[in-house]
């Protein structure tokens, strides 16, 4: 007995040990942990992420009152079609006939999601379906046809032009959902993303287009689905665990406080829901984070570090704010931020009575290329490098201008409202979650996602983010400045804008907010003297991840449960 409470408390010394890496430099162990928690992390994020079997062929009717048709062997009860929209939305009237010559009219089939299934009830029996446009330029997928039983008949095309609304049928979904459909944002961003590789003039031109480029790769090597959009979103997501390992391993200087930031990030439920999405917000925040990454491995170097070392890092940090402008312009907020720490920094250690540094004006001009230079060549090349199908073809340098002067005017006149707005102030407190999808299963079942936080975290945030305000004015020590600039200046800039908001715009305050969690952890850890409150804490937040799991991440489950989970009438879905 005794051996065995010894061998315990020599293991329980050996995992103290293995925490308390006192060392902002990372080692063999700390790429074991990051390893094991992106492994983790990426077995919860590609499940049922979506599908690579979504039609690629479109019939397009490129004119109203043009027509496909579909015949069967004999006249038959057909319950439902199941079709399938694609890049372009449209209305389409549906006739029936048993002479394949004179037709009656059944049902219209109005569409209004892109790259989405859709059930029309038919309750008809015909041998002969066609569907007509009511409008120009649309487009039509698969269409599926079902008899009373909800078996699939077997049909064919009328006439060679109709043939591709009817040659992937391995491709029509058994239920519809997300998993098989385009929801929220991505009707924009995935949708532009597909009209990028074909030359279309794209529908989403008021962001820039790196995001879309980047969505646009893995759409090039398996085809327009679900799967190919939303995975470079969900990979970013992954990235961001270990780049916030590592910012708070520099910051913190720890092992155990790097552990508890990339747990926060692991388990906050509104990053799970956002990067799995076909959106852009994902590749934003993971620039945001390495540029923010750099530049705290900037200003750890010491004077005597070598030059090539700073510029290194300085050109990174300019680097990942230009791909992070690229992308949507909020990134200049943290840029901004970067802009601070930078000052700061350069002002603090080359004034009074302490050594100058004789690389300081190498390192102010360097930077005028980093951050200025360099954004700007990634911003022109994204407009320029790649086929520009916006509307108002963009033309050189002069068509960039005339693009962003649009784009300037489109958000600063924005005047739409939309159920899921919320105001600025009201986004740490969660008062109004986005509903992003929806679908219906038949009695008590739903399958639903909203982007919504973990209580834990994003409540934990408002009191780590006074108390970091707080250590920073009493203190001013560099990690707490750090955190506080980057906190301040991609929240603040909201109070400005009139524009209708949502609460996905507080995404990049998040990583920012789970360090301030990590420092006000770590100050009530120090002062207690013990780890009960850095484990009860963990226990809080895994817990209320595994609760909000099944409303973030689409899995099927009953109305009575997701409704357990409404705190607040404002928290809808």
């Amino acid at each position: 007995m005794k051996k065995e409470k010894a061998e315990e408390v020599t293991w329980f010394k050996k995992v103290k040990s293995y925490l308390r890496d006192n060392d902002h430099k990372l080692k063999r162990n700390d790429w074991i942990i990051m390893g094991g928690m992106v492994l983790l992390y990426s077995i919860l994020a590609f499940h049922n992420l979506g599908t690579l079997e979504n039609p690629q062929t479109f019939y397009h009717f490129q004119a109203e009152g043009t027509e496909v048709g579909i015949e069967l062997e004999k006249s038959e009860q057909i319950s439902m079609a199941r079709v399938y929209a694609g890049p372009e939305i449209g209305n389409y009237n549906i006739f029936g006939s048993n002479d394949g010559s004179n037709f009656t009219f059944i049902t219209t089939l109005e569409q209004n999601m892109v790259f989405s299934w859709y059930d029309i009830p038919l309750d008809q029996s015909y041998q002969y379906f066609k569907f007509v446009s009511k409008q120009d330029n649309s487009y039509l997928g698969e269409i599926q046809l079902y008899n009373q039983y909800g078996e699939k008949v077997i049909a064919k095309a009328s006439d060679d032009q109709s043939a591709p609304v009817l040659d992937e049928p391995d491709t029509v979904p058994s239920t519809i959902s997300y998993k098989n459909s385009a929801y929220f944002d991505e009707i924009y961003f995935a949708r532009s993303a597909y009209e990028y590789i074909h030359g279309i003039p794209t529908n989403e031109w008021v962001h820039p287009p790196l995001g879309k480029l980047i969505m646009m790769i893995p759409i090039l090597l398996f085809g327009m689905n679900t799967f190919a959009y939303r995975l470079m979103g969900n990979i970013a997501g992954i990235f961001m665990i270990p780049v916030i390992y590592i910012l708070a391993k520099r910051v913190f200087k720890n092992r155990k406080w790097a552990i508890l930031a990339s747990l926060l990030m692991l388990f906050d439920c509104f990053h799970f829901a956002q990067t799995r999405m076909g959106t852009v917000d994902s590749f934003l925040v993971l620039f945001i984070m390495l540029s923010a990454l750099f530049m705290y491995q900037y200003i750890l170097l010491k004077k005597k570090d070598p030059l090539s070392k700073k510029l290194t890092n300085l050109f990174l940090s300019g680097l990942f704010i230009g791909c992070a402008i690229a992308t949507k312009w909020t990134g200049l907020y943290a840029g901004l931020a970067l802009a601070i720490v930078f000052f700061t920094h350069l002002v603090y250690h080359n004034t009074g009575k302490r050594k100058k540094d004789k690389d300081a004006l190498k390192i102010v001009l360097s930077c005028c290329v980093f951050f200025i230079v360099v954004p700007l060549i990634i911003y022109i090349a994204s407009y320029l490098l790649f086929p520009a199908v916006y509307p108002g073809k963009v033309e050189g340098i002069t068509g960039i201008i005339k693009q962003t002067k649009n784009m300037f005017s489109y958000h600063s006149n924005l005047t739409e409202t939309h159920p899921f707005s919320s105001e600025w102030y009201t986004w740490p407190i969660m008062a109004k979650p986005v509903w992003y999808y929806v679908g219906y299963y038949g009695g008590n079942i739903k399958s639903t996602i909203v982007g919504i936080g973990n209580p834990a975290i994003w409540w934990g945030g408002i009191v780590a983010g006074l108390f970091v305000l707080a250590k920073s004015i009493l203190n001013r020590r560099k990690e707490d400045l750090f955190i506080l600039a980057f906190v301040l200046c991609c929240f603040l800039p909201y109070l400005w804008i009139g524009r209708v908001m949502f609460m996905y715009h507080y995404f990049p305050v998040l990583p920012f907010l789970m360090l301030a969690i990590v420092s006000l952890i770590k100050w009530i850890t120090e002062k207690i003297k013990n780890n009960s409150v850095y484990l009860f804490y963990v226990a809080i937040v895994v817990l209320l991840f595994i609760c909000f799991y099944p409303v973030v991440s689409g899995m099927m489950t009953t109305t009575d449960y997701v409704n357990s989970l409404r705190w607040f009438s404002s928290w809808i879905f």
